[in-house]
């Protein structure tokens, strides 16, 4: 691991055990044993690190859906897989689940990026959706419009169940996995065959 990947690592350590609002690059630095100018040569602002943080959960979501064109698998185990690996990338990444209207705001890349992911998103869930109506395990009576309305949700749940979770109280790392479950088992009940 360079020194760029170790700053990126201690990075959201840092800001996933203390939050966005008060880290800064020193205490990152100090996290790590480096100088503030070491730090600064890989990365000059705050917001550089945090899209780089960011760059690096979309490519760990891209590789979490790339299993989805191994269809050989039943729509209830990929869907399982899907709610397991989600679940870990909250937890890896839990500041930006935390803070994310707050980290686009602050950064607009980031939510430029989010909004093009989304799209792209869409289409590979609709295809997927379609390629398992086709093998009688999603229903296939579902409008494209509700299909889109649909991927649109499962966005929200994956990208906002967590702040929702921690504001209705929730507090164990247990509860936590059997929630999302939950939610996610339940979002995707009326489609399934």
């Amino acid at each position: 691991m360079n020194t760029k990947e170790k700053i990126v690592a201690a990075a959201l350590g840092v800001y996933n055990r203390e939050g966005i609002r008060t880290v800064t690059t020193r205490q990152i630095a100090q996290e790590m044993g480096i100088s503030a100018g070491n730090l600064h040569y890989h990365f000059k602002h705050t917001e550089d690190i945090i899209f780089t943080i960011f760059e690096q959960l979309q490519r760990d979501y891209d590789e979490m859906v790339v299993l989805f064109d191994q269809k050989d698998a039943t729509f209830q185990e990929l869907l399982q897989e899907f709610t397991e690996g989600s679940y870990l990338l909250i937890n890896k990444y839990k500041f930006i689940f935390v803070n994310f209207v707050e980290i686009c705001t602050w950064i607009p890349a980031i939510g430029d990026a989010y909004r093009t992911l989304v799209a792209r998103r869409e289409e590979q869930f609709i295809s997927l959706f379609e390629h398992y109506s086709k093998l009688g395990m999603f229903r296939q009576d579902i409008p494209i419009a509700i299909l889109k309305g649909f991927v649109r949700q499962i966005f929200i749940i994956s990208d906002f169940w967590y702040s929702s979770f921690a504001v209705l109280g929730g507090r164990f790392e247990s509860d936590a996995l059997e929630d999302y479950r939950q939610t996610i088992a339940v979002a995707f009940y009326p489609y399934l065959i």
